[in-house]
């Protein structure tokens, strides 16, 4: 049985696979697809509740109408994070962004609810700071195109001074007699030569 990978071609050439797709990118996209059906089922659900306000409950005309329209914007909320989560399949750059502009908000709306005492949004607070955390990650900004690592530069070599080819010539210290570079001794005045 042969294992096919997804393929991708992102607008600036870069191909990816999902084998290449970092495994909490898949997790969040999944969880975002999960969520824009429990949002589209929600929005349904006030839609028909409008409906039978209006024809079976006799309240009031604006209420129905208000809860119809409450059930139309979170369908259109729903394929937002429909299209967010094919962001994040896909790498989108714009994903990156949307996804912690939404986990930024999420931390705040946690700490303002923590500090009017409402305990269980610390585990939002935490999955949310964590979200921030590893959309940071390099291999997650790599993945989006949001992380250019720096180009290695090799250090500089030391530069040693040059030397003379074998057969070049050189002065003596004592005489100033030419002397060749592979002598010892200078073969003016005989004296050793450094």
């Amino acid at each position: 049985m042969k294992a096919y990978l997804l393929r991708a071609e992102l607008s600036n050439g870069f191909a990816l696979t999902a084998a290449s797709r970092p495994f909490g990118i898949t997790l969040l996209a999944i969880l975002h697809v999960l969520q824009a059906i429990i949002y589209f089922l929600g929005g349904i659900a006030l839609i028909a509740l409008g409906a039978l306000m209006r024809r079976g409950l006799h309240m009031p005309r604006f209420l129905h109408g208000v809860v119809s329209v409450i059930g139309v914007v979170i369908i259109i909320v729903a394929f937002l994070y429909l299209v967010l989560a094919w962001g994040l399949w896909t790498g989108r750059g714009w994903a990156w962004t949307v996804s912690l502009v939404l986990a930024i908000l999420g931390i705040i709306i946690a700490i303002l609810s923590l500090l009017r005492g409402g305990v269980f949004t610390l585990l939002v607070l935490v999955l949310d700071a964590i979200i921030v955390y590893y959309l940071y990650t390099p291999n997650v900004r790599s993945f989006f195109g949001e992380y250019k690592p720096l180009p290695q530069v090799p250090p500089p070599a030391q530069t040693l001074p040059p030397t003379p080819p074998a057969g070049a010539s050189r002065s003596c210290p004592n005489c100033g007699a030419p002397v060749l570079m592979q002598d010892k001794f200078c073969t003016h005045c005989g004296k050793p030569v450094p």
